[in-house]
């Protein structure tokens, strides 16, 4: 009757053993994921910022184009 009882013991044991592990795993790849963030919002300001500096320059040459276009009519 006791081998049982610890058979149980044991898969419980195991079975915590398991669930530690996989909370470890899972705070490492959220550690991983906000450092990750940090690099995706740097990324979307700068393109951000290069979209924003591109519309400025081409504004005149698209209104110039657009002019011409509306004369063609």
């Amino acid at each position: 009757m006791t081998t049982p009882i610890t058979n149980y013991f044991q898969k419980d044991i195991n079975n915590i053993k398991f669930l530690l592990g996989s909370l470890k795993q899972l705070q490492s790849s959220v550690q991983r994921l906000q450092g990750a963030t940090k690099g995706v919002i740097h990324y979307l300001d700068s393109a951000k910022h290069d979209v924003e500096q591109w519309q400025f320059k081409s504004q005149p040459r698209l209104e110039k184009i657009q002019q011409i276009i509306d004369k063609m009519k």
